[in-house]
């Protein structure tokens, strides 16, 4: 009789089969009870190690013994002795070497297993309301979550929208951590029915893919604060071992459900740039029925300082002054929040449509700090230092940002102006490739290449490269297209058109110094209805690129009126602007235009 014959007759196979089932079922409760009852890390690794020993020793029962009408016996096996416990001895010794040696934990050579500082990614959490329109409200709940796990001492958390880019995706979370770098995950579902709410939140260790805690909670929307902040003390408690302090931060008061409703869904809309009025309208909303919420606030001055570039005049004028409103809102956020990064960015936002540059970069730095996981704030210091001609420190911040966060288009797109700004061809075509991958209806990638060769003077590439980016998209290139035809005397272009067209939107101003206006240049970048863009003056002078706008007196003027000379001489001078010589210098400068080859050319 053959070895597996004799395994068969025996129920050798049965009694194997059975055991994996019953210990994987094991394996998988005691993962999640353990961390429950606070058993230490080693407990659970034991229990495992003894479930794995226990498989050969049920084989060999077995096989030794049979249950017959007079009880068990003991049979000896005709055949297959020797081989049968040469395989339970590997099986053994298979075991043992797992515990000592293959736990991803214990092997020294194995960066996943290196500690160090712990480490938490909180994936998108699953939306289980049978509701699509309530998806805002479970990412909020993630983005929340988050905000109060960064505030851990020693705990490292991974940046908000690099998680959104497995959401949906599922997949081995051991794969999804390597690839964020850290050394857990958090995953979760919510379930909203009314005022009641069902969260789900689940921490896993990424080295070997176990359950280290999890709850269901089951509460009132009205008592959300309260549930974040209890995950997030659940997790501090379970990776105390690792952290030098544990205490997570105090308690918030809780927020009327509908408001954080509202809250939850003007985020999602400034974040995506869609919709900023109704974003601006939930929040005004948000404030006046929760005036103690300080991130209401601080919300509220971030989506009015991005209306301007995303809403026509129209819009613009229904708003009414920016600048004003913006300044209520974030005095209100500082009083109640002075030192939240949010709070921080919206300061320094109202700091630099104010043209106090130097304030609005320590401010940001200040957010960065505070709240490293934050990503809006560092696409504005790189924006600030691009507008400011400081293209080295603006490329660090933008490569930091987009290394933090590579799916989100409007952090792509901080390469494009820095592309520009220092006429480097690898930039600009970097911006193109990723904002098309990420936004294919997004233009204004492919119009970059398009403001550089004009920058640089060169008619025929930047005539090969609006009719490109007009043909890839009408809609968004078209003003430009007919703009630049406009530029070089196309009579199908009425001109009072096209100069009405510039001075309603001063991003246009570029074309009227291509044209060799200076008048029409200078009176658009002066609009008195958006003074929040002043910071925008040098790099618009930057895309003309043309002395007859650097040397013009007005320039001059305009640089100083708008901060950029007192920034300049606190901070380096960009590469067009210098002091000039000897004792002059010390009160005066001037600019000239500078006009970079292409590479290898």
């Amino acid at each position: 009789m053959s070895l597996t014959s004799e395994l068969k007759r025996r129920s050798v196979f049965k009694v194997g089969a059975a055991y994996l089932v019953v210990a994987w079922v094991s394996a998988q409760a005691a993962g999640l009870a353990f961390p429950a009852f606070e058993a230490p890390a080693w407990a659970l690794r034991v229990f495992i190690f003894m479930l794995m020993i226990g498989f050969p020793i049920a084989l060999v029962i077995a096989w030794a013994f049979e249950l017959t009408p007079e009880g068990v016996k003991v049979e000896v096996a005709p055949t297959g002795n020797t081989k049968f416990f040469v395989a339970i001895a590997a099986i053994a010794a298979l075991a043992i070497g797992w515990y000592f040696f293959g736990q991803p934990s214990y092997r020294a050579d194995d960066p996943q297993a290196q500690q160090g500082p712990p480490s938490v990614a909180v994936l998108p959490f699953a939306n289980l309301s049978g509701d699509p329109a309530q998806e805002f409200f479970s990412d909020g709940m993630t983005e929340e979550i988050l905000n109060v796990l960064v505030k851990i001492p020693d705990l490292k958390v991974a940046a908000r929208t690099s998680v959104f880019a497995f959401k949906g995706q599922g997949g081995d979370v051991r794969e999804i951590g390597k690839k964020l770098g850290v050394t857990h995950i958090v995953e979760g579902s919510v379930r909203r029915d009314g005022a009641q709410i069902r969260i789900t939140a689940q921490l896993i260790r990424v080295a070997d893919g176990f359950h280290v805690w999890s709850e269901t909670y089951d509460r009132e929307v009205k008592s959300v604060f309260a549930v974040q902040d209890d995950i997030a003390k659940r997790i501090a408690g379970q990776l105390k071992g690792s952290l030098t302090k544990v205490e997570a931060p105090a308690a918030r008061t809780d927020i009327d459900p509908v408001v954080y409703a509202d809250y939850l869904q003007a985020r999602t809309l400034h974040r995506a740039r869609k919709d900023l009025p109704r974003a601006i309208a939930l929040l005004r909303r948000v404030t006046a029925r929760e005036p103690g919420f300080a991130q209401g606030w601080a919300a509220l001055a971030l989506s009015l300082d991005v209306l301007v570039f995303f809403e026509g005049p129209l819009v613009q004028q229904d708003v009414g002054p920016v600048i004003p409103q913006m300044r209520e809102a974030v005095a209100r956020a500082m009083a109640l929040a002075p030192d939240e990064a949010m709070t921080l960015h919206a300061r320094g936002n109202l700091a630099r449509a104010e043209a106090r540059y130097l304030e609005a970069r320590q401010l940001y730095e200040r957010a960065i700090a505070t709240d490293p996981t934050y990503p809006d704030v560092r696409e504005d210091l790189s924006e600030l230092f691009v507008n400011t001609g400081h293209d080295d420190e603006a490329l660090e911040a933008a490569r930091a940002l987009v290394e933090m966060e590579p799916f989100v288009w409007i952090f792509i797109n901080r390469l494009g102006p820095i592309g520009v700004g220092s006429q480097r061809d690898d930039l600009v075509v970097e911006a193109r490739r990723r904002l098309l991958e990420l936004n294919p209806d997004q233009p204004w990638g492919v119009l970059y290449a398009f403001f550089l060769e004009a920058a640089r003077g060169d008619r025929a590439a930047a005539d090969a490269a609006i009719a490109a980016a007009h043909a890839l998209s009408p809609s968004g290139a078209g003003t430009g297209h007919a703009l630049w035809r406009w530029v070089h005397g196309d009579p199908a272009i009425d001109d009072a058109s096209a100069r009405q067209e510039i001075l309603s939107d001063m991003d246009l101003a570029p074309y009227a110094a291509h044209k060799g206006d200076a008048d029409l240049f200078f009176e658009a970048i002066d609009d008195p209805l958006t003074p929040q863009l002043r910071y925008q003056k040098f790099i618009f002078m930057r895309y003309a690129s043309t002395d007859l706008v650097f040397k013009d007196p007005r320039a001059k003027a305009a640089l100083r009126a708008s901060g950029f000379e007192a920034y300049w001489r606190a901070t380096r001078w960009p590469a067009e602007c210098q002091p000039l010589p000897g004792k002059a210098g010390e009160k005066d400068f001037a600019c000239a235009a500078i006009r970079r080859p292409k590479a290898g050319a």
